[in-house]
């Protein structure tokens, strides 16, 4: 069943480019993305670890990932309904790669072999190279070749770490294979410094992917460029893939007995990539280019909590849900404000909550929730990393954490803030904009049900949800994993 996840848009992907009409196009890429989703509610149903095979597997944290990626997918291929309009770049390729992208970040988070693993991000990020040239203008081209570039960089410095590992299990007798069940029941025979050495390069690698600074530099290019619907896939899915790389290679080395290396260098690349984010933000006045660094700030934050242990392993699990769930909703609205201002200056937008109510509410709505604001989750996920920050007595992060959180929080707020209130400029159009009003409706309605989501799930977390972050935590030390499911009850009286 599992591998349905990837079977169906890999087919739709191929019937996309099949079709003759741009119609019946998008209707596919629709189709196949909310077939995806049906799949994967379908998959909930099965008890973890079912159906395996020789390289994929449904298991708690691929599971929970696979997930968040589909809902994103889900919601952006509707959003692409009102938002889709004529372009340079093919259409038929345009959407066919949009599905080739969805399964190849399913294979990612599925993946229970290194190597599988690896050519499954490298397929995504083949994947995803031509979505960001959607205008083919020269700034689009740049950020093109940055991103794919920068991510070939990633990808060889992680193939590099996994051929590390690989020589560490082969020093073993019998040899483990670069499945990650075996490398995890047996992690204790690695060769210690060719494991230490494996996930400092496929930390790097794969952290390159993901956006973690010094190598996030792409990012801004990237996510300014793409269209918003793609910039949305880039940051809340595509992120979970490179994210998902780096946990299983400190799932082994957990199991080793390097919790405290891995954790270590985990909280010194998050503290940094966050504290750039709080460098680059303040005085920006590209709001799309903001939201690329708060993207780096979030990835910072998700790996510092997985860092400091399994109790800010689950808060950067909730952390991970709900940056899918807030950055999907800015890139939406980012894009639904080009077409009224038909710029992405914040010095030119004004005046949205009074130009366009709803779309004005919904983008105040995501920023209080991107900058942690409660009742929203992320409050909730980056007070849990201050809490394990705490336990462990880790002050100077704590310190740093909440310093360059508070600089991100007054950056964004002082610059987006007059984006919402205020007169709108004298010289902007009607609210339609020549529009059909169902564009509208396709445009913000995956917004409001991203944003409502965000909120319920902040406010009020059911008990399945916390099942899956707590399992999902678990996974990565499973030696603590009664410790881990504490911690995640300790934390159910904040939301």
């Amino acid at each position: 069943m599992h591998l349905l996840l990837i079977v169906v848009p890999v087919v739709f992907a191929a019937v996309c480019l099949a079709l003759p009409g741009p119609r019946l196009r998008l209707a596919s890429l629709v189709a196949g993305s909310v077939a995806h989703f049906g799949v994967t509610i379908w998959s909930w149903s099965a008890t973890f670890g079912d159906g395996a095979d020789l390289f994929f597997a449904i298991e708690p944290l691929g599971h929970l990932f696979v997930s968040l990626v589909s809902v994103l997918f889900a919601a952006t291929s509707i959003y692409f309904v009102g938002y889709h309009r004529r372009a340079l770049l093919s259409e038929r390729i345009f959407l066919a790669c949009m599905l080739a992208l969805l399964a190849a970040l399913s294979a990612v988070c599925m993946s229970r072999h290194l190597g599988v693993l690896w050519v499954a991000m490298e397929t995504a990020s083949l994947a995803a190279t031509p979505l960001i040239y959607f205008r083919l203008s020269a700034r689009s081209l740049e950020a093109t070749w940055k991103f794919l570039l920068m991510n070939s960089v990633g990808i060889a410095l992680a193939l590099l770490g996994i051929f590390c590992i690989a020589v560490a299990a082969m020093k073993t007798e019998p040899a483990i294979s670069l499945d990650c069940s075996d490398l995890v029941s047996r992690a204790k025979e690695l060769d210690v410094v060719w494991l230490r050495a494996g996930f400092l390069l496929a930390l790097v690698g794969f952290g390159t992917k993901m956006g973690l600074s010094p190598l996030h530099s792409w990012k801004p290019d990237a996510y300014g460029e793409a269209p918003p619907p793609v910039a949305a896939l880039l940051s809340g899915a595509m992120t979970l893939g490179a994210f998902i790389g780096i946990l299983r290679v400190f799932q082994v080395c957990t199991a080793a007995g390097l919790a405290e290396f891995a954790g270590g260098w985990l909280v010194v690349f998050g503290l940094l990539s966050i504290g750039t984010a709080a460098v680059f933000v303040v005085g920006n006045n590209d709001y799309r280019r903001i939201f690329a660094y708060t993207s780096v700030e979030h990835m910072g934050v998700m790996v510092v909590g997985v860092g400091l242990g399994l109790g800010g392993s689950y808060a950067a699990m909730l952390h991970a849900m709900h940056n899918t769930l807030n950055k999907g909703v800015l890139f939406f609205l980012a894009g639904f404000f080009w077409r009224l201002y038909k710029s992405n200056r914040v010095s030119d937008v004004r005046g949205a909550l009074h130009h366009h109510p709803t779309a004005g509410i919904l983008f105040l709505g995501g920023l209080c929730a991107t900058c942690g604001l409660p009742p929203f989750g992320m409050f909730f996920s980056e007070l849990g990393i201050l809490f394990a920050a705490a336990q462990k007595a880790e002050w100077w992060v704590l310190g740093l954490f909440t310093l360059t959180l508070c600089i991100v929080f007054v950056g964004v707020m002082t610059a987006m803030l007059p984006m919402v209130f205020g007169p709108p400029p004298d010289t902007l159009k009607a609210v339609h904009n020549g529009e059909g009003w169902w564009r509208n409706i396709a445009m913000l309605a995956p917004a409001t049900l991203l944003l409502l989501a965000a909120f319920v799930l902040g406010a009020y977390q059911p008990a399945c949800v916390r099942e899956a972050l707590t399992a999902a935590a678990a996974t990565l030390e499973p030696s603590r994993m009664e410790s881990g499911a504490a911690v995640a009850r300790g934390m159910e009286e904040f939301p």
